[in-house]
């Protein structure tokens, strides 16, 4: 069962830790969330040097630096061992667990996930959603998948590899990749966290993410 189309709530936007995020934080997580290798666990590959090619002014470095605000705020867990990347509410949100074939899916795709820290987290979000909705379908197939490992996003954090753009303190850096020149969308004045700074007029992103509540 292929996947051809993605969730997205409206209310969003609504969505105060969501509007916290840079704007390419936010490009980052729509794309994850609408990637083609998206399974039924919301987990989809990371690899940063395709994602920038899907933009004509950015690069590697760029997607790394959104990331880390996606990480602090627990909208998502990489593991960059295994070139995947958890979306962490997927299962939440995507209603999968109100069918029991698709919910069929879900335990097939887990069970082709190569990051044992990202199997677990899954596991860890399923045991919430039970524990608020044990009414839905899914759980009479889920079987074994729910008896085993379970971690939060943050105990993951500590097994997985850390994000290369994070500074030691795990803030945020702001600093620009490299030296290279500043890049300009065609329509605006906008450019990415990762370019130089320029002028008075050019944005900065100063701001660090609030942590987001584990819901």
């Amino acid at each position: 069962m292929a996947r051809d189309h993605a969730r997205i709530r409206l209310d969003i936007w609504a969505d105060d830790e969501w509007r916290d995020l840079p704007s390419l934080s936010q490009w980052l997580y729509l794309h994850l969330l609408t990637s083609p290798s998206l399974n039924f666990c919301g987990i989809t590959d990371w690899r940063p040097a395709r994602i920038a090619a899907l933009a004509a002014d950015m690069q590697p470095s760029d997607v790394e630096f959104a990331a880390t605000f996606l990480e602090d705020g627990e909208f998502v867990v990489i593991d960059r061992m295994t070139e995947e990347a958890l979306i962490r509410s997927f299962v939440k949100h995507d209603g999968l667990l109100k069918s029991e074939n698709v919910t069929k899916a879900l335990v097939k795709s887990h069970g082709s996930v190569a990051s044992s820290a990202l199997r677990a987290v899954v596991v860890g979000q399923l045991l919430k959603l039970r524990d608020r909705d044990p009414s839905l379908a899914g759980w009479k197939v889920l079987g074994s998948l729910v008896e085993g490992r379970s971690l939060t996003p943050s105990e993951a954090v500590m097994e997985l590899p850390s994000n290369p753009s994070a500074t030691p303190s795990g803030t945020p850096s702001v600093t620009p990749f490299g030296n290279r020149a500043p890049l300009l969308t065609p329509y605006s004045l906008l450019q990415s966290p990762g370019s130089a700074a320029s002028s008075d007029s050019q944005p900065s992103v100063k701001r660090e993410p609030r942590k987001r509540a584990t819901s």
